[in-house]
């Protein structure tokens, strides 16, 4: 009956969060499974003791200052079928004029339904805080005929800072091999306008993610329990999801694995999608290498941008390091990781 009450309570705060409106970019890491706390609070304590996850992220730097950093801290509770987890995100655009800090709480819940599949609902709960630097951004009346910066600017300064509260759920079901699942951010919709009004509330996201993974040249059922150090070759296929009422993104790709080495690679944007005339919602390919030494995964990812903008972005840098610490005991009762990716 517990069961039964907790599929229902997560299939209907799902269903409706998906009936709000919502608008806007989206903010995504290309190693999304690299930040799993970012990607969805059932990811917390999708390990088998503890781990340490780092990311940073550089975007387009021939434009512009466009960094994102994250650490985040999640520990499997294996006598409460649970996971919690803590992270704290920075991004910072135009050399820290605009930025936004966010902490995040994340609890799962985890149970077998029968001897294949677990479900894993999470649900995260954030403090955000935006700010921006005025004396920092430059606007038209602020440039003479000369194009000198020489005048003071007649716009309004807004806050210096923003303070809001808000939430995420998601739930997702995994087997030894296929994994997919929901995860809806920004539930609250709180005004996150600089200007302390109604004209710009943060933009609800809903994400969809799964994947399948492939164990070559071994059978394809894995016993459940800790991995061994000699990990078996493996091709793991991915997808990611996201979208608003006024945006979407996919990215869809595949990883290579045999112990210690990790390559991926896959295509951020939708090629047969047209959002304006004579452009394509095609973003960028990424590539992969990753690595592992004793419980550290290491990884760093290049995105090669495609389109109009091929030439004039630098492309994105992006590191990622987790670390895992071991139980020092196994746990009695029977536990299984999501298959996706550890980068």
């Amino acid at each position: 009956m517990k069961k039964l009450f907790i599929y229902i309570l997560t299939i209907a705060t799902l269903l409706t969060a998906l009936t709000h409106t919502a608008q806007g970019q989206i903010i995504q890491f290309s190693q999304f499974y690299a930040a799993p706390l970012y990607l969805a609070p059932s990811y917390a304590g999708d390990c088998f003791g503890s781990r340490v996850s780092l990311n940073y992220r550089n975007q387009w730097p021939e434009v512009g200052t466009f960094n994102t950093y994250a650490i985040a801290y999640d520990q499997n509770l294996h006598k409460l079928n649970s996971g919690v987890g803590l992270m704290v995100l920075r991004d910072e655009a135009g050399a820290g004029a605009l930025a936004l800090t966010v902490i995040d709480i994340c609890y799962s819940w985890w149970t077998q339904i029968n001897r294949t599949w677990i479900v894993r609902p999470g649900i995260g709960f954030k403090y955000n805080q935006r700010s921006v630097d005025f004396e920092k951004l430059i606007f038209g009346d602020m440039i003479n005929e000369l194009g000198l910066v020489a005048n003071a600017t007649t716009e309004t300064p807004p806050l210096s800072h923003k303070p809001f509260l808000d939430a995420q759920v998601s739930c997702i079901a995994s087997s030894d091999k296929y994994w997919g699942g929901i995860s809806i951010d920004h539930l609250f919709r709180p005004r996150a306008s600089l200007y302390d009004d109604d004209s710009y509330r943060e933009n609800m996201k809903v994400s969809l993610s799964g994947g399948a993974k492939i164990y070559i040249g071994a059978p394809q059922t894995r016993p459940r329990g800790r991995q061994s150090k000699q990990d078996l070759q493996s091709v793991t296929f991915t997808l990611l999801y996201d979208f608003t009422s006024q945006a979407d993104n996919l990215s869809i790709g595949t990883y290579w694995h045999k112990d210690p080495f990790t390559l991926g690679c896959w295509l951020r944007g939708i090629p047969v999608a047209v959002r304006a005339e004579s452009y394509s919602n095609l973003d960028a390919i990424t590539i992969m290498l990753g690595y592992k030494i004793f419980n550290f995964h290491i990884g760093y990812s290049y995105d090669f941008t495609v389109g109009h903008l091929l030439s004039s972005t630098g492309g994105s840098h992006e590191l990622s390091v987790q670390y895992e610490f071991q139980p020092k005991a196994r746990s009695k009762k029977r536990h299984s990781v999501i298959a996706c990716p550890r980068l």
